[in-house]
């Protein structure tokens, strides 16, 4: 072998090494190139991911706030529905009793052996007084009424008040004579 094939033979094998080197080295570059392309492509679709998650919860959310309030309207009216039909129904009754303290009278006169004119309305504390016997010129009693027209009424504080100073016989008369009296 001569002098020139051994020179072209380790010229061609320089670089055929230098050609490997190159392409190894393009290699690397290639292979760190695709990592962080990679690297970027993830981050790129967290983000897009961290977006999209951020615009459905504020989907969502919102969904959730209008069916809410939704809810609420409802519940509202529902509400304003009972406590109306309740008002109504409460002023009925109102009405009812105050009707029946009216008609009481008529209705315990029999039972009570008492004339219409021996009825006295008060209205409060107590609805009537009432004489028993006084229309026929002989009072046999003085009767305290109290009118309750629902089953569950119940008397108020006042009027047991009134029922315990009865029971005591904390009862009293007074006579008072204005024309007596130094100063008013």
């Amino acid at each position: 072998m001569d002098f020139l094939s051994l020179f072209v033979i380790t010229a061609f094998g320089v670089a055929l090494l230098a050609l490997f080197i190159m392409y190894a080295r393009d290699e690397h570059e290639l292979s760190r190139l695709r990592e962080r392309t990679l690297e970027e492509a993830r981050k790129q679709y967290e983000l897009w991911k961290s977006a999209e998650l951020r615009a459905d919860y504020v989907k969502l959310r919102e969904e959730a706030m209008r069916e809410a309030e939704l809810a609420l309207q409802r519940w509202k009216s529902d509400e304003e529905k009972k406590i109306r039909e309740d008002a109504a129904q409460r002023s009925s009754s109102v009405k009812l009793g105050k009707v029946t303290e009216q008609l009481v009278p008529m209705v315990l006169q029999g039972a009570l052996g008492a004339d219409l004119e021996d009825f006295r309305f008060l209205g409060s504390p107590v609805d009537y007084i009432v004489f028993r016997g006084l229309s026929k010129g002989s009072l046999t009693e003085v009767l305290f009424v109290e009118v309750k027209s629902g089953a569950a009424s119940n008397l108020s504080e006042r009027e047991r008040e009134v029922k315990k100073a009865i029971e005591e016989k904390r009862v009293g008369f007074l006579t008072y004579r204005p024309a007596e009296e130094k100063s008013i």
